[in-house]
């Protein structure tokens, strides 16, 4: 698929965010850091999906020469209905001024503990990510993926899916 035409706006300046857009479309998108307005750390799959869809409607108001604002975020969702586990999800909204596109990402179980503490503490993933990795920054990184699966899956390899769903209906004629 061909996205060398299109201009893309990226609503963060996050490195693995980036990282995803460029493995995804072979392309350096622009970048706005722009609000999420939704709380720092989602816990719900709703409230992901309308962080990734504010980004992506900012970021193309804020970088107006661009064709499509991407707007990415990742939350944490309980499934209380088949396994009474937390997942991790990462979802990308593609915006053109008048349609709109989700993209979802893989969602994997993370340990209990985890999304309780989150959920307790109010405090960021990336927080508990750092703490039990060692390091600072993971989330611009390989992030809770790299240090759950000891680096075979990594942050922009989830959000790379997420992109290439959103802004297949833009580019494919399969959908024309």
């Amino acid at each position: 698929m061909d996205f060398s035409g299109i201009k893309l706006a990226l609503g963060t300046t996050n490195r693995a965010k980036q990282e995803a857009v460029i493995r995804a479309t072979g392309q350096t998108p622009l970048c706005a850091a722009v609000p999420s307005q939704v709380s720092d750390q989602p816990l719900s799959e709703a409230e992901t999906v309308q962080g990734a869809i504010n980004r992506a409607k900012a970021v193309l108001e804020a970088v107006p020469e661009a064709q499509i604002g991407l707007g990415m975020e990742g939350g944490l969702t309980f499934d209380d209905q088949f396994t009474n586990q937390w997942y991790l999800i990462s979802v990308c909204a593609a915006w053109n001024g008048r349609q709109l596109y989700l993209g979802k990402g893989l969602a994997f179980p993370i340990p209990a503990q985890i999304g309780e503490r989150v959920k307790r503490e109010g405090i960021e993933l990336r927080t508990v990510i750092d703490e039990w990795s060692g390091t600072e920054g993971n989330h611009q990184k390989g992030g809770a993926y790299g240090l759950l699966t000891a680096g075979r899956i990594n942050r922009p390899d989830v959000f790379c899916e997420a992109v290439l769903a959103a802004l297949t209906p833009f580019c494919s004629p399969l959908y024309k």
